[in-house]
């Protein structure tokens, strides 16, 4: 987690460095998706309470090269989760869904904005927060079921209405619940979105300091 404080931090300064305006953009995210459907699709609607209130979001996961069979489940876990444990109270397995951690390619992010008139699309990361509740460094029955949700959100240059011509960075946090023993999972979260106006020389050589931090 401070890894990625740090790297947001680092976002941050970059984007806000370059262009004195940004536009700040925050809402709700609740929905659904299940990381055994080939490719696996998070999305619903806004939640009240943001500056977004009427609209949705889709994040899909980069699934390419993941089993598609029965031994879907235990590639996931070996693959993402069992690796990343660290003690505490209690201690976590964490998932890392990125390009740095195994997927060819980033999770792809799509948002519709109602309220304001407008959406975007980008890239993001995703982190899943799986607590080991007898600190017994043994995923348990039940311990899957609920948890944290993290991630860092990267906004591409294609949006449309009042995003036309935007870029930028951003994050999000919140917590997952599954449906177990099913493996669907509930999302709620908050996601944060600075953005700038990209049309310009100077802020399309501050969105390249931008993607050089994700390469």
């Amino acid at each position: 987690m401070r890894a990625f404080m740090i790297v947001t931090a680092a976002l941050l300064m970059v984007a806000q460095a370059a262009v004195a305006e940004e536009t700040f953009v925050w809402f709700y995210g609740l929905g659904a998706g299940d990381f055994m459907n080939n490719p696996p699709v998070f999305t619903g609607p806004m939640d009240g309470g943001g500056m977004i209130t009427d609209g949705s979001w889709t994040i899909t996961i980069n699934d390419t090269g993941w089993p598609t069979d029965g031994t879907r489940y235990d590639y996931i876990w070996n693959t993402f989760f069992a690796g990343n444990y660290v003690p505490g109270t209690p201690s976590v397995w964490t998932g890392y869904f990125d390009t740095a951690h195994g997927l060819p390619a980033m999770n792809t992010i799509a948002i519709v904005d109602n309220t304001n008139g407008g959406t975007m699309s980008g890239v993001c990361s995703v982190q899943i927060e799986v607590q080991d509740m007898d600190n017994d460094m043994v995923l348990d029955e039940g311990e899957f079921c609920t948890g944290s949700l993290a991630g860092i959100v990267v906004i591409i240059r294609n949006g449309t209405g009042c995003y036309d011509g935007m870029c930028g960075t951003g994050n999000y946090y919140g917590t997952y619940v599954k449906a177990c023993p099913g493996t669907a999972e509930d999302w709620n979260f908050g996601m944060y979105l600075w953005l700038d106006d990209c049309s310009t020389p100077t802020e399309n050589t501050s969105w390249g300091s931008i993607k050089a931090l994700f390469q």
